[in-house]
């Protein structure tokens, strides 16, 4: 028998609720041209044209990039599952010069493990930008519904989020066995023009 004051104590789970924040076109413009060339700033942009999460991003090795595609090995994915997508031209500038296979791109200072500075860095480019109140996760949903709001089908973005929920659930994700890589390269190209007109714009 439990006691009632120790139900008392007891506290109702938190209910999830899950963020919605996406930035504008305008608020993109402000964040990319803010963010410079340097590591943070070269991951920022990486993970607006990627809409991978930034822990993908920051482990990019040298072995993960081929001439016009990244392979995500499953260990460092979210579902555990190898996830190989399109380089569009604008990633690739970013991810130039090449590196040897086991060499990270975006090291932390003085050492060979990935970047870790993410408050400081963050911080800064707010200030920098002017644009408050989003998270680098943020960029992710701001890649989808912007892929959703140039005709991008719901299937193709699912994939390039390497989500295996929606779309690939269930019994689909057993017999569906089709890459999507066509689709992909059509959606990344796409995305990077809208990306680079809005920014430039």
């Amino acid at each position: 028998m439990i006691e009632d004051g120790l139900v008392d104590a007891l506290q109702a789970p938190h209910r999830y609720i899950p963020r919605e924040r996406i930035l504008t076109n305008k608020e993109l413009k402000c964040v990319w041209n803010a963010a410079g060339n340097e590591t943070f700033g070269k991951i920022v942009k990486l993970l607006i044209l990627t809409g991978q999460r930034r822990g993908e991003i920051t482990q990019l090795t040298g072995a993960m990039i081929r001439e016009d595609t990244i392979t995500l090995p499953s260990p460092l994915t979210k579902n555990s599952r190898k996830h190989t997508f399109p380089l569009g031209s604008m990633a690739k500038e970013i991810l130039n010069p090449p590196r040897p296979a086991d060499a990270y791109f975006f090291p932390a200072l003085g050492r060979t493990t990935p970047f870790k500075g993410w408050s400081t860095c963050k911080a800064k480019l707010d200030k920098r930008s002017g644009v408050s109140d989003w998270t680098l996760h943020d960029l992710r949903r701001t890649f989808a519904s912007g892929l959703a709001s140039i005709g991008v089908t719901i299937p193709v973005i699912e994939r390039l989020l390497n989500h295996i929920s929606g779309s690939f659930s269930g019994i689909v994700g057993v017999y569906q066995r089709y890459d999507f890589m066509p689709e992909m390269r059509d959606a990344i190209a796409r995305w990077e023009a809208h990306v680079e007109e809005v920014t430039e714009g």
